[in-house]
C-alpha cells in the first residue's frame, strides 16, 4: 500500500477524476459514507454527533458524514467555519442537502463559542473534517481558537477524517495545536503524518478506507514510498527443502562481543539462527571466547586479535581470508565497543564483498569516517537508531527526527546503501530512492537488546542471499511481529531473548 504526500493524493484524486472519469462528487460520497460507517459500526445504536467542518473537500466529507448519521437516526449538529462562497463545488452540492433534510448547521464565529462549547460536552462523537491534509504553518483564526475547544470540551471521544486539523500532512508538524482523535479515518491510503511525530501521537487508532479508487490509478500514479508489509517479501520466503543441509541456508559472520558486552553478540547469533541461517559464527576478542563458550551451545566461536584488554585490535586474524571464503554475510557492531584504530578495522572489513549489516558500535566506527563506504559494491545495510544516523550525519538525534522522511532517504541514495532508520515506525530506504515505512509498532522494544536481535535477523536473511531490500523489509516486520508476539502479560517485562523466542511464531504467520 502506497504512503501519500498532499499532493501525491491531489494528484491521484485528480487522475482518478479526469483519466478514469470517476466524478469527485462519487468520491466524496464514498469518503463520507465509509467515514460514517466506521463511526456507527463503534458506536452501535444511535447518539448525538457534533460534526466540524470546513469549505474545502474535507469538510465536504463532513457533511455527507453528517447527512448519513441523520438518516440513521443520529442528532447531529453541524459547525461550518468558512463561508459557501468559498467551497468547492462538490461541497456546497452536500451543504445544500444538509439545508434542504433541515439539519442543524450552525456557522462558527468568536461570539458563538460558548455554544458551540456546550454541543462538544454533549455528544458522544465529535467528527473533525475541518482542514484536512491542506495546511502549512501556522493556522489562521478561528482554527486555533475552535481546536482548543475540541480538545478542551470534548466529553464523547473524536474521530478525524484523513488527518486531524492542525497537523501538517507531509511532515507531521504540529505548528498551532492540533485535535487529538481517538481515531483517524484516512481516505484511499495513509499520509506520512499518520507515522511521523509529533502528529502521530494526534491520530489515534488508524483505519485506511477505500473509497472507490482503482488499484490501477494507485499503481499508476503511486508514490515512491509505501507501507512495509509481508506481500512486499513473502515470496523470498520459500518453504524449506527437505533435501537441503546447514550449508544451503548460509552462513552469518557476526562481530562484536567485547569485554563485557557478550549478551549483545549471543543475542544477535541465537536470531539468525532463529530467522533461519544455516551456520553462525560469533567473531568475538580473543580473551572472551572462553567466556562466552560456556553459554553457547549452537554458534561457533572465533577469536580475533585484541588490545588485551577484552577489545578488538586493527589487525584481522591470520586466517581471514581462508574463513572468510566460507561466509555468506558479515554482521558487524553488536557489543563491539571500542575498537582500536576502529577506521582501519573496518575498512578492510568493508573491502570484502560479502552483503554485511552494519549496527551499533559499527555504525558509530562509520561515522568517524563515512567516506569508508566509497567504492564497496556488495549489498550494504546500516541499521541506525536516530542518535546513530546523527552522528552519521553530524548533526542532532532530535533533527534526525523532525527529518525522518528525508534523512534515510538521502543518505541512503548517497552512500549507496540501505538504510534502516529505527524508531516507533521505522523507515527502510534503498540506494534507487525508494522507502517504506513500518506500520506495526511494539513498545514491548523499546529495550535494550532489540536491535542487536534485529541485526541477527536481516544477517540471516542475507546469508541466505535474500537481496538488500527485501532482507531489511522482511527482518524489521518479522522483528515488529515477534515484539507484539512475545507480550503475554505486559510490554513492560518483555526482554530480547522472549522476541528471539517468537521469531520462529512470527514467521510461521507468514509462510
Amino acid at each position: 500500500m502506497h504512503l501519500y504526500t498532499a499532493q501525491e493524493m491531489r494528484d491521484l484524486d485528480q487522475y482518478t477524476i479526469r483519466e478514469l472519469g470517476i466524478p469527485g462528487a462519487v468520491l466524496m460520497e464514498n469518503a463520507g459514507r465509509v467515514a460514517a460507517e466506521e463511526l456507527m459500526r463503534r458506536h452501535p445504536g444511535t447518539g448525538r454527533a457534533v460534526v466540524l467542518v470546513g469549505g474545502g473537500n474535507n469538510g465536504g466529507d463532513g457533511f455527507v458524514i453528517a447527512r448519513h448519521l441523520w438518516s440513521a437516526g443520529w442528532e447531529v449538529s453541524v459547525w461550518l467555519v468558512g463561508t459557501e462562497e468559498k467551497m468547492s463545488a462538490e461541497t456546497a452540492a452536500n451543504y445544500h442537502v444538509c439545508r434542504k433534510l433541515k439539519l442543524q448547521v450552525e456557522r462558527f464565529t468568536q461570539d458563538k463559542g460558548a455554544a458551540l462549547s456546550d454541543s462538544l460536552q454533549q455528544a458522544d462523537v465529535v467528527v473533525d473534517a475541518l482542514l484536512g491534509t491542506g495546511i502549512k504553518g501556522p493556522l489562521r483564526p478561528p482554527y486555533g481558537e475552535l481546536i482548543q475547544r475540541v480538545n478542551r470540551d470534548t466529553k464523547g471521544w473524536v474521530l478525524a477524517v484523513d488527518v486531524p486539523s492542525g497537523v501538517e500532512s507531509d511532515d507531521g508538524g504540529v505548528v498551532t495545536d492540533a485535535i487529538r482523535a481517538e481515531v483517524t479515518v484516512t481516505l484511499a491510503g495513509p499520509k506520512w503524518c499518520h507515522y511521523l511525530r509529533p502528529g502521530a501521537e494526534y491520530v489515534g487508532e488508524l483505519v485506511i478506507a477505500d473509497i472507490g479508487i482503482p488499484e490501477v490509478a494507485a499503481e499508476e500514479q503511486g508514490p515512491a514510498t509505501c507501507l512495509n508489509s509481508p506481500k512486499e517479501w513473502r515470496e523470498s520466503l520459500t518453504p524449506r527443502s527437505p533435501w537441503s543441509h546447514k550449508g544451503t541456508h548460509g552462513h552469518l559472520l557476526v562481530l562484536g562481543g567485547s569485554k563485557g558486552m557478550l549478551g549483545a553478540v549471543k543475542m544477535s547469533g541465537e536470531a539468525a539462527y532463529r530467522t533461519g541461517a544455516g551456520m553462525v559464527t560469533l567473531g568475538v576478542p580473543e580473551s572472551q571466547v572462553m567466556v562466552l563458550a560456556s553459554s553457547v551451545t549452537e554458534a561457533l566461536l572465533w577469536g580475533w586479535p585484541e588490545d588485551g584488554e577484552g577489545y578488538f585490535s586493527r589487525t584481522l586474524p591470520w586466517d581471514w581470508s581462508k574463513r572468510c571464503s566460507r561466509l555468506q554475510a558479515i554482521a558487524i557492531g553488536p557489543g563491539l565497543g571500542k575498537v582500536s584504530d576502529g577506521g582501519e578495522w573496518l575498512s578492510q572489513l568493508l573491502q570484502s564483498d560479502h552483503p554485511l549489516v552494519l549496527d551499533a558500535d559499527g555504525l558509530n566506527l562509520l561515522a568517524e569516517n563515512p567516506t569508508l563506504l566509497q567504492g564497496r559494491r556488495a549489498p550494504t545495510i546500516l541499521t541506525p537508531h536516530p542518535g546513530e544516523m546523527a552522528r552519521l550525519l553530524g548533526t542532532s538525534a532530535q533533527l534526525v527526527e523532525r527529518s525522518r522522511r528525508y534523512v534515510a532517504k538521502e543518505w541512503a541514495q548517497a552512500q549507496g546503501v540501505t538504510v534502516v532508520l529505527k524508531g516507533t515506525h521505522t523507515i527502510i530506504a534503498t540506494p534507487e530512492g525508494r522507502q517504506w515505512i513500518q506500520p506495526k509498532a511494539s513498545p514491548a522494544l523499546a529495550k535494550a537488546g532489540s536491535g542487536d536481535v534485529l541485526t541477527g535477523m536481516i544477517g540471516a536473511l542475507l546469508a541466505r542471499g535474500w537481496p538488500a531490500s527485501t532482507a531489511a523489509l522482511a527482518g524489521v516486520w518479522l522483528h515488529g511481529s515477534a515484539g507484539e508476539l512475545a507480550v503475554t502479560s505486559s510490554a513492560h517485562s518483555v526482554l530480547a531473548t522472549d522476541v528471539i523466542d517468537r521469531i520462529g511464531d512470527a514467521i510461521h504467520q507468514i509462510d
